[in-house]
């Protein structure tokens, strides 16, 4: 049975902005189609059966959005056939111009484990480097995120100012109707209208509620009357209690903490919604609705590269309660927490996670730290450039030979020094071959020397890339740190007393300094002292891995060995 490892098979993508430019012998489209296949070729893959022989084109096509077919037509087959194991372009603005789409992309593209390569850009996707350039780039594109976020939401604030609705459902009891001529942009403009079906009906609501009738009795009376609810289900207390707090039934709009009078038709009079909500804030029986909060679990940063310094074994998340409710977050060894041999201590989450990230933080002010994160990488292009430099003279000189012994027996067969026989003709084709394949091996070896340039002149823009985004990585999004710090860090090796990041692209940087305060590492607090405590009480059940033993276990972990806390009940 081979063992050959299966070739990757890449599409190539091309695109030029205008038809003039497909137009021709060798177009810009052919152009860039042959840097692609001499960076396949150096790499050693193989093109698709994907496209017009593995190449999709959009010729005339503008990268300001994704609409066209070619870039479609891969998206399409990413997300459902799979035909191919990576796309390849000449520059990322081939791809698209439009930050957001090409955001989204990267997130596809990694989402469904597809390849990634840009000629130019030097981006990689399956190298170390590529890893840590896409890291930076997800992080900038949740700030991209974040600042639309901001601008939206201005917008937002703005229109509410003007009592205008901003987007979205309107309340129930409303709807949208057209309000004049379509926009230059095909938009249909709209204002909002009571539903004359609905509006009337929900008056009694707000009536009954200052009648100081319970929620439960005004979800009964909409039921008798056959009004049905936004979903066509059952009327609840909380359905009924958000429309009584809902002050845009007033007339009114309320949006991030501001509350304006709005354009729209109230369904009731301020003095009645006033009246209503006096009886429903006053916390009467029968008119409260405490919603229940969801927990949400913390995003651990450190969660699948946190090793434990003493076994080796990968650290699990693990969340607590406090009997007062709150949540607490913690890395836990795994084999300490199967009492398999390991005595490392669980540490608190939030303090590692904030520890890390301070540490990477003070570290971006600091060159050679950043340097030594991508030192060697640097160094070994720099080794690969030389070796392909020197391979690239020989082959030269090698080519050279071959025109030049071509152009001798040419010469000598035009003087009639030697005749245009069997073995003249058996010669020249033997030097045709050679410098056929001498032609095809320089341009694979120059495609790698391309390469090793490119990651060498990418030093500088990984540092100053690679600063912003560990400068700015505490007030990125959890999941654009957790994205970084993967693509930074291939592990964290905890010790008792000294931590270790292993980078993906250098050796360990050991001996980091972490400052974690005390307090933060401290468990919930326990209801005899009122203190935390560093470690899990002998009282306290460990978790069961092993449901069939659950009721064995209920039984053995009380039984304590410390003659002190005999006599203590075990607590749930």
């Amino acid at each position: 049975m081979s063992t050959e490892k299966k070739r990757k098979k890449f599409v190539i993508y091309t695109r030029c902005s205008t038809d003039d430019q497909a137009k021709g012998d060798y177009t810009t489209l052919d152009a860039q189609a042959h840097h692609c296949k001499n960076m396949l070729d150096a790499f050693g893959y193989d093109l698709a059966e994907f496209g017009e022989k593995g190449v999709v084109t959009d010729d005339g096509y503008s990268g300001k959005d994704l609409n066209r077919p070619g870039i479609q037509s891969i998206l399409k087959d990413i997300q459902k056939e799979k035909s191919f194991d990576g796309i390849i372009f000449f520059r990322l603005d081939r791809l698209t111009r439009n930050p957001r789409d090409l955001y989204g992309m990267i997130d596809l593209f990694r989402a469904q484990e597809i390849d990634f390569l840009s000629v130019r850009e030097n981006l990689d996707s399956s190298t170390a480097i590529g890893r840590v350039v896409i890291g930076i780039i997800g992080l900038l594109s949740a700030f991209e995120r974040e600042l639309t976020g901001e601008r939206v939401k201005a917008s937002a604030i703005a229109r509410v100012r003007q009592g205008k609705w901003v987007a979205g459902r309107v309340p129930y009891g409303y709807k949208l109707v057209p309000d004049g001529a379509p926009l230059s942009n095909g938009r249909q403009p709209k204002r909002i209208e009571l539903d004359p079906g609905i509006a009337p009906h929900l008056h009694i609501i707000w009536e009954m509620a200052a009648d100081n009738r319970s929620l439960t009795e005004i979800g009964l009376k909409l039921a008798e009357r056959q009004i049905p609810t936004p979903e066509g289900m059952k009327w609840r207390k909380q359905s009924v209690s958000k429309m009584l707090k809902n002050p845009f039934y007033k007339g009114w709009l309320h949006y991030a903490g501001e509350l304006h009078k709005g354009t729209h038709p109230p369904v009731v009079s301020e003095p009645l919604w006033e009246a209503a909500n006096r009886v429903l804030t006053a916390n009467l029986p029968g008119h409260r609705f405490i919603k229940v909060q969801k927990n949400y679990d913390y995003e651990h940063r450190l969660k699948g590269i946190l090793r434990c310094g003493k076994c080796g074994s990968y650290f699990v998340s693990v969340m607590a309660r406090g009997q007062s409710g709150g949540s607490f977050y913690y890395y836990e060894c795994s084999r300490a927490r199967q009492g398999l041999g390991c005595d490392t201590k669980r540490m608190s989450a939030t303090a590692f996670d904030d520890a890390i990230l301070d540490f990477l933080g003070r570290a971006s002010k600091d060159r050679e730290i950043i340097v030594q994160a991508i030192g060697d990488a640097i160094r070994d292009a720099s080794e690969k450039l030389d070796k392909h430099e020197h391979e690239l003279r020989k082959l030269e000189e090698k080519l050279s030979a071959a025109k030049e012994k071509g152009e001798k027996l040419i010469a000598l067969a035009l003087e009639g020094t030697i005749p245009k026989g069997t073995l003249y003709k058996e010669k020249m084709d033997s030097l045709e071959t050679e410098i056929g394949l001498l032609t095809q091996q320089i341009s694979k070896v120059q495609a790698q020397k391309k390469m090793a340039e490119l990651s060498v002149n990418s030093s500088e823009f990984l540092h100053t890339n690679l600063t912003f985004a560990m400068e700015h990585l505490r007030e990125a999004p959890a999941q654009a740190q957790i994205s970084l710090l993967k693509a930074l860090i291939r592990f964290v090796d905890a010790y008792d007393d000294r931590v270790e990041l292993r980078m993906l692209i250098n050796a360990p940087i050991e001996d980091v300094v972490l400052k974690i305060e005390a307090e933060k590492q401290k468990t919930p607090a326990d209801s005899v002292t009122g203190e935390g405590l560093t470690e899990r009480p002998k009282w306290r059940p460990r978790r069961d891995l092993n449901p069939c033993y659950q009721n064995e276990n209920l039984v053995s972990w009380a039984r304590l060995d410390d003659g002190d806390a005999q006599g203590m009940s075990p607590r749930w």
